[in-house]
């Protein structure tokens, strides 16, 4: 049984791996919002379903998904009748087109469990007949459950929602504090202070969710806590890099784990 998450494993890269092996099986994703399911078989893509979509509309909003454990199970009951049956190589080439087209969204949240809302924004907006669904959907339901029920496929509503936040016709309901994360302490010196570094696809995370500037607020394990400006650094996955200074103030080292949590800044 393999395990992992799609933030080191994408999932173009993990089927083609799995089938380029000829492993047989289903791979199952399993984000807090969403249950994924893929199915290989005979080096074939042969059925996929996540949430309410099946076949290729659940592959598509599969390819949205920049974190998320997994676990490929060879050992599972494969289904009978497929609702894909895709050519490995067929299948990747599409698949890599809609992931382009996922990577270039800017303003839909990372985390698909937030509300979105409509604002009081006055002015005209050309609306397509997807944007209109999408309208249609938005009062309480998550990002997830518009990204399932829209009659449209799951990248064109995408694109709706990430234009229509873009455009300031859409904004986050946030409800309380955002999630924390437990990251390791990391140091460096200088005279910088007052910084906190965090990786890349962390940070891009955070930003998705929380389009106003912020900051982090961190918790050493013995109660002490203070907030920071919060910047992106590449390949630190798990970690949050601080001064020495800052981390002896936090009464906490290197190797420490401490809770990161974003907030709005004021």
């Amino acid at each position: 049984m393999l395990k992992g998450n799609l933030t080191e494993f994408p999932l173009g890269t993990l089927l083609q791996t799995l089938a380029a092996a000829g492993r047989r099986g289903a791979l199952l994703l399993s984000p807090p919002w969403l249950e994924g399911r893929v199915v290989l078989k005979e080096g074939r893509l042969y059925a996929a379903q996540a949430g309410a979509r099946e076949g290729w509309p659940a592959l598509e909003l599969l390819a949205g998904l920049q974190r998320a454990p997994f676990v490929f199970d060879d050992a599972q009951t494969l289904p009978e009748t497929p609702n894909l049956n895709l050519p490995l190589e067929t299948a990747l080439a599409r698949l890599l087109a809609v992931s382009d087209r996922w990577a270039r969204l800017e303003h839909l949240p990372g985390d698909w469990q937030v509300m979105l809302t409509l604002t009081r924004k006055s002015g005209e907006l050309k609306l397509t007949p997807v944007m209109l669904q999408v309208l249609g959907l938005v009062e309480g339901r998550t990002v997830a459950r518009i990204l399932e029920e829209a009659q449209a496929s799951p990248i064109e509503v995408a694109e709706a929602l990430d234009h229509l936040m873009g455009q300031g016709v859409l904004q986050l309901r946030l409800h309380g504090e955002m999630k924390a994360e437990t990251l390791v302490a990391l140091s460096f010196y200088g005279r910088e202070t007052g910084v906190a570094y965090v990786d890349e696809a962390q940070y891009r995370e955070w930003r998705k969710s929380l389009p106003a500037p912020f900051g982090v607020r961190i918790r050493s394990p013995r109660g002490r806590e203070s907030v920071f400006e919060v910047r992106p650094r590449a390949d630190i996955p798990g970690r949050v890099m601080l001064h020495d200074k800052d981390l002896r103030n936090l009464r906490a080292g290197r190797g420490v784990k401490l809770e990161v949590r974003p907030e709005l800044q004021p």
